[in-house]
């Protein structure tokens, strides 16, 4: 996978994403209130239409693939095929653990799946149970990844935290839990104003003190002092001005949802066209027009607020903004500083 994201990054003009997040269906039991999907259509994108899909950006040149619903494991008839179209390629599973069996998770060995992500937003199992709506799910889940990692998998969190969580200290906390529970990894997300947080605003000092802790988190769980800690992978440091900043909009990668709709990531509820009425390349196309090279800015922060403010202008109440709204809305949208990193190596300059 490493070797060819470079040679689509450094033999590609303009330079090819590496990373997708698909997802398969929208179905879940949880209903979690930062949920990015949660105002999604039903609809679920044709099986052999997913599976040209699933085709056509393999061959574009998609290495890394985050293949989540909804809970994929609850429309295991979708899954399954796609993960088998992917066999061999670097492929990690979202889910929440319900409606796994050994039996699935069988197959999706056999189907060479590398890890399985599940959300724990919680440390504390009473509080992690009111957030996902389902009692009980907080041991729920402990048990999927313990099952997941004695199945072969790699396993990891999938960790959303307020401002306010983490200022009291609960990365710590999610920390020991994983290292307690021998989990890999932990993607660390900031809240985003996207899904049923549309309209959610946050308060911009505490914003900044806790991404000031996110950020030496990661520094200190992924150093020597930490040897025997899971790798922590705080979104506020990997897309920094220091770092990477924002590869959303194919850049480096984007999201295709259940129903065919292509967006620049999943925290931004705006589509560039739908997959069961357009190619893929005339998509893509439209979106890197908008998201032409990396830069500073997170638009998923920065334009929430003209996101939402389109929903609600024009009565739109399923996500994502339909591509007719959308095109309107980013056609003078400025991205930012360029992140220095990569006119460093020569690419985007």
């Amino acid at each position: 996978a490493f070797f060819r994201t470079m040679e689509t990054k450094l033999a590609e003009v303009p330079p090819r994403p590496a990373t997708v997040v698909l997802s398969v269906t929208r179905a879940c039991r949880y209903r979690c209130p930062h949920c990015y999907q949660g105002k999604d259509s039903a609809e679920e994108m044709p099986l052999e239409r997913l599976l040209e899909v699933v085709r056509e950006l393999r061959e574009f040149g998609i290495t890394a693939w985050a293949v989540e619903g909804g809970d994929p494991l609850l429309r295991f008839d979708r899954l399954l095929p796609v993960l088998q179209e992917l066999s061999g390629s670097e492929v990690w599973v979202n889910s929440t653990g319900m409606g796994a069996d050994p039996e699935k998770l069988a197959a999706m060995k056999a189907a060479q799946v590398v890890g399985i992500m599940s959300s724990v937003h919680f440390t504390d199992p009473l509080r992690h149970d009111a957030f996902t709506g389902v009692p009980g799910s907080w041991e729920r889940t402990m048990d999927f990844l313990r099952d997941c990692r004695n199945a072969g998998f790699l396993t990891g969190f999938n960790t959303v935290l307020t401002d306010e969580q983490i200022l009291d200290g609960e990365i710590d906390r999610v920390m020991d839990l994983a290292r307690e529970r021998q989990c890999d990894y932990i993607q660390l997300i900031h809240p985003k104003s996207c899904g049923r947080w549309l309209d959610q605003e946050f308060a911009a000092e505490k914003h900044e003190r806790a991404k000031e802790i996110a950020c030496a988190a990661q520094r200190r769980y992924n150093s020597a002092r930490e040897r025997h800690a899971p790798i922590l992978a705080a979104q506020v440091y990997e897309e920094s001005p220091e770092m990477l900043g924002c590869t959303c909009g194919g850049i480096d990668r984007f999201y295709v949802g259940s129903s065919g709709e292509v967006q620049p990531c999943e925290f931004l509820n705006i589509s560039f066209g739908n997959l069961t009425r357009e190619p893929f390349s005339t998509i893509y196309g439209r979106m890197r027009k908008v998201f032409a090279i990396p830069c500073e800015n997170w638009p998923c922060c920065e334009k929430a607020s003209e996101i939402a403010r389109a929903f609600a202008e024009n009565g739109v109440q399923t996500a994502p903004l339909p591509w007719e709204l959308t095109e309107k809305l980013t056609e003078n949208w400025e991205m930012g500083t360029p992140t220095k990193v990569y006119s460093d190596i020569g690419i985007y300059s």
